[in-house]
């Protein structure tokens, strides 16, 4: 299973990226002046006790916008825009991040905080179309009685109910950033370590780094703004069947199984999402 989801993956990658402008073009936002590194277990499947590890970055710029964002899958982006500026396909793509050892990524969007303005967040999304939506920043967070130490700094313990998922965060008391992975904010610290109720969605603190360098950046390329509920909704249509979802674009699109019969793409259980933006989910 684990192999097809990769093969999946890839697939709509693949779609995506050799379909569309090059994503070279960008636009900068700010500096990076620290990083935090998180290693991600993330639940696959919504009935599936399978996890796939992956390595997140938060960046903090120097002007106070955040970006939260894939490591491995920001790589399989540079990648594959490279390929196709030379010419190459989707099977020269796919050769090359074996080769490299790139793993693939689940989390497949991007998270630029206190943008356009401090207090919001904007999602690009990018899957077989770059779609966009914005969203006020912060949860309601309850400081609970807990305490340990995570990478030598002493952190305190937070809860909240956020989008459908109960949270639990440590946030380190000495470092003054009122952020932490994913959409995880608002504390009077750094968080340094999350989980929700259920350990779908586990994130580790495993390095800091300071006066980094280098850029915030944006994809400056066509996108599709929209509300996030209704992002939320055509990615998982995307998911669900992502040959449908083309075809409904009027593009044609087929996947073959390793028999080269068309996919049944409703063999593939249900993906497990980080939020939900259903009726009784949205706080």
């Amino acid at each position: 299973m684990k192999l097809l989801l990769i093969g999946l993956i890839l697939f709509c990658i693949g779609n995506n990226a050799f379909g569309q402008k090059t994503i070279s073009n960008q636009k900068v936002l700010d500096t990076v002046s620290y990083r935090f590194v998180y290693d991600v277990q993330a639940r696959v499947f919504e009935n599936s006790n399978l996890r796939k590890s992956d390595e997140h970055w938060l960046d903090i710029g120097g002007k106070g916008i955040c970006y939260y964002y894939s490591h491995w899958q920001s790589q399989a982006i540079q990648l594959m825009d490279s390929i196709r500026r030379y010419g190459g396909s989707v099977g020269d793509y796919e050769r090359v991040l074996h080769e490299k050892g790139v793993e693939p990524s689940n989390f497949l969007y991007f998270i630029f905080k206190n943008y356009p303005q401090t207090g919001q967040l904007t999602v690009d999304y990018p899957n077989m179309e770059l779609f966009q939506y914005q969203e006020t920043m912060g949860q309601n967070w309850e400081l609970v009685e807990g305490d340990t130490i995570i990478l030598n700094h002493p952190c305190q313990k937070a809860a909240c109910n956020y989008h459908g998922r109960t949270w639990t965060a440590f946030y380190a008391t000495d470092i003054p950033i009122s952020d932490g992975p994913w959409k995880l904010c608002g504390l009077p610290g750094l968080i340094l370590r999350a989980y929700d109720h259920s350990d779908s969605f586990i994130f580790n603190c495993v390095g800091i780094y300071q006066n980094v360098g280098g850029d915030i950046a944006m994809m400056d390329s066509k996108r599709r703004v929209l509300k996030p509920a209704q992002v939320h909704k055509l990615i998982e249509q995307i998911s669900n069947n992502p040959d449908e979802y083309m075809r409904a674009k009027g593009r044609y699109s087929q996947a073959y199984d390793e028999k080269g019969r068309p996919f049944d793409w409703s063999k593939i259980p249900k993906r497990a999402y980080y939020e939900s933006y259903s009726s009784g989910d949205k706080k």
